[in-house]
């Protein structure tokens, strides 16, 4: 992008240069023409204004510019000149102010093998403008795992589906046919929810559970949203959340 940019500066300042070094005896139309369309070009590119010949700039036979053409583009020019010590600057907080509003739009969600609970919180989030990030969806890139989950982490928030997916219980000399299992979210959720804790805080990570699964206890007593059957029992208090975290979307 700064490389396309600094071309573009240095075709400007060439064909002005031109202009103002031009020291043929007649100021050709075809010559000033074809000048004027290079400068244009360039300042389309740059947001710049651009210069356009009216028919009283031309000589009565119209294959020079008359004087009073020639002052109306030197004015011109010297108005991009005045202008072209902030282009540079310009163009290049552009993208990154685009970057950083487009990041800020961006949902991580955590989830385990509840594919529906998955797609309704997509869902959710689609409604309100907010960019849904799930992680088997995202270009591998020919990264490990971990380096595509470092990745794809770049976001305003992490949403954390608790859904049961795994059986577990608590092992204590005791025959395997008599423990008491209980529901439990995969292990890669629970890293990834300690991840995103670490991450963002714990102001910007929810976690919604189902109402079957079994709570992890080191982080017990921290606010979950509930649901029974389907996510969307949840959408109202999620947006809720969301808002609250100042991400930017349509919540009525």
């Amino acid at each position: 992008m700064k490389q396309s940019l600094n071309n573009t500066v240095f075709q400007l300042k060439k064909v002005i240069r031109d202009i103002n070094n031009y020291n043929k005896e007649w100021r050709y139309t075809d010559a000033f023409e074809r000048y004027v369309l290079i400068m244009n070009n360039c300042s389309k590119e740059l947001d710049l204004p651009i210069f356009e010949f009216e028919g009283f700039h031309y000589s009565n036979t119209g294959k020079t510019i008359n004087d009073v053409g020639y002052d109306s583009l030197i004015t011109h020019i010297s108005i991009l000149e005045e202008m072209l010590p902030n282009v540079t600057t310009i163009k290049e907080q552009k993208p990154q102010n685009e970057k950083k509003q487009q990041d800020s739009k961006k949902v991580f969600i955590v989830h385990g093998r509840d594919k529906t609970a998955l797609l309704e919180t997509e869902g959710i989030l689609n409604r309100v403008g907010l960019k849904p990030i799930v992680l088997n969806r995202m270009a591998n890139s020919g990264l490990t795992l971990i380096e595509k989950f470092e990745k794809y982490s770049e976001v305003s928030y992490a949403i954390v589906l608790l859904t049961p997916d795994d059986i577990g219980a608590l092992y204590e000399n005791a025959p395997i046919e008599s423990l008491n299992h209980k529901f439990r979210a995969r292990q890669n959720v629970l890293f990834e929810l300690g991840f995103f804790y670490g991450k963002l805080g714990r102001s910007k990570v929810c976690c919604i559970l189902k109402s079957s699964v079994e709570r992890p206890t080191d982080i017990d007593g921290i606010a979950y949203i509930p649901y029974s059957q389907s996510v969307e029992e949840a959408e109202y208090a999620l947006l809720k959340e969301l808002k609250e975290a100042n991400l930017e979307f349509q919540f009525v």
